[in-house]
């Protein structure tokens, strides 16, 4: 995702649009990579969805002998104080069991830093004005500052 990042960012110098495409195999990749690194993640199996307008994430949960599946909607804008992605969860469902405490921090924290991980220092000068979820693929678009 770096170099896709990367070239988006050249290329929109010429214009000072840029555009970036993300799927969701690379978001599941991203996030099954990031709840690797954790010796207690609050999931696991993560499956990420982009379709109309929203993205959902579907895991496991696995607490003591218990295991449910989860679902997370998420709607995912733009924060205009800040120009990065704003991550609201519409809806969860943990199956028969208790939402895990702290699950919505985490997944926003996640995500948010698939942003500004993956970008890091190439994203300095960008700013994010857009985001749509539609067909597994989620478009970014924002202006070279």
């Amino acid at each position: 995702m770096r170099q896709q990042f990367e070239q988006a960012l050249i290329t929109g110098a010429e214009t000072g649009v840029v555009t970036l495409q993300i799927t969701e195999a690379q978001l599941t990749a991203y996030i099954a990579e990031k709840l690797s690194q954790n010796t207690n993640p609050p999931f696991t199996d993560p499956q990420i969805f982009l379709r109309d307008g929203q993205m959902q994430m579907y895991g496991k949960i696995t607490r003591n002998w218990f295991n449910a599946n989860m679902l997370i909607t998420m709607n995912v804008g733009v924060d205009e104080t800040t120009g990065q992605p704003k991550i609201e969860i519409a809806s969860a469902d943990f199956g028969p069991i208790l939402a895990p405490e702290g699950i919505n921090s985490a997944i926003s924290a996640i995500i948010s830093e698939a942003y500004t991980g993956t970008l890091g220092p190439i994203a300095v000068g960008f700013r994010l004005e857009s985001i749509a979820i539609a067909d597994g693929i989620m478009t970014m678009t924002g202006r070279i500052k």
